[in-house]
């Protein structure tokens, strides 16, 4: 049984803004130097495929800074692929910040983005043959609301979509993580609990009857995570902002059957010293890097762990 090896690399929280733009104690000097720095980084990886950024790919949802983003980018070597964050769009529609609309027309201008009939950034291409990469757009509310959750008609498209693609690997990005975390630190995000558990379970239950799913990549957190659920890897990504400015890089064997994740994150060079909870923000040794075997349809569904190498 033959089997193919895929690579790829996932970017999120970038903030990108104006150089003169007040920003978070936390964050890096300039934004723009870390993006620069990542893509410089990405172009050396060997044999990677392609790159996701899983959202908040500007901090004030500006057309400026989306052009600058657009800009920087044009300096990738592979192709990329681009998620909605809460700090991407304002649903307000406010004069000088994008809406959906100016945000998918902006990612079209990238990569063949054809938006699924949900109202929101939805969308599924196929980056390689056998991948099928879905993004998803769980952001609510008016700018930057943190809460994020996906609504009944995203998860009846989902579900309707995942029966065209059953034979295809997937890769999910998100970038509110479906999964509520006890690190989580906004806690506006704990107002629609329940909500958002059911909107989680759903997901899962149409991800666990998919039975072929790479991982589900989500950000927002600036925190590293990694949490295995029935086989299903959820993972969230550190921040390229900062604290901890870096990148996860993925390395994935498959064949029709079975695969194995592998993953780890590259640490970039960060301007500034480092706050006093640096340390924490670095992740378990776990979320650092390690593998998760991942499961076809039919296989037995079970909680995994993950291997920390």
């Amino acid at each position: 049984m033959a089997t193919e090896r895929i690579r790829f690399a996932q970017v999120s929280d970038i903030h990108l803004m104006p150089e003169t733009a007040c920003r978070w104690w936390w964050m890096s000097d300039s934004p723009r130097r870390q993006l620069e720095a990542a893509v410089a980084h990405l172009n050396q990886v060997p044999d990677l495929d392609f790159v996701v950024f899983t959202g908040d790919l500007v901090d004030q949802a500006d057309p400026e800074s989306f052009e600058l983003f657009r800009e920087i980018l044009a300096q990738l070597r592979m192709p990329y692929y681009l998620s909605l964050g809460n700090h991407d769009v304002d649903t307000l529609q406010r004069k000088g910040r994008f809406d959906r609309e100016q945000f998918i027309r902006w990612c079209q201008s990238q990569f063949p983005l054809f938006p699924a009939p949900t109202g929101y950034v939805d969308y599924s291409l196929s980056p390689l043959p056998g991948i099928r990469l879905i993004a998803l757009d769980a952001s609510l509310g008016s700018f930057p609301l943190p809460q994020g959750v996906l609504r009944p008609s995203q998860l009846h498209w989902l579900g309707e979509h995942l029966q065209v693609v059953s034979e295809e690997w997937l890769i999910l990005l998100i970038h509110q993580p479906p999964f509520i975390s006890p690190t989580q630190m906004d806690a506006v995000v704990f107002r629609n609990y329940q909500l958002q558990k059911q909107a989680a379970a759903a997901l899962h239950a149409l991800l666990a009857g998919h039975g072929r799913v790479v991982a589900v990549l989500s950000g927002h957190l600036h925190v590293p995570k990694v949490h295995v659920r029935d086989g299903i890897p959820y993972l969230t990504a550190p921040p390229l902002v900062g604290p901890v400015s870096a990148l996860r890089l993925f390395e994935v064997d498959l064949n029709p059957r079975r695969g194995i994740l592998r993953y780890h994150w590259v640490h970039l060079p960060e301007p500034g010293p480092r706050p006093l909870w640096h340390g924490f923000l670095m992740g378990r040794r776990r979320d650092r890097w390690g593998e998760i075997p991942l499961r076809a349809r039919g296989a037995r569904s079970t909680l995994l762990p993950v291997a920390a190498r």
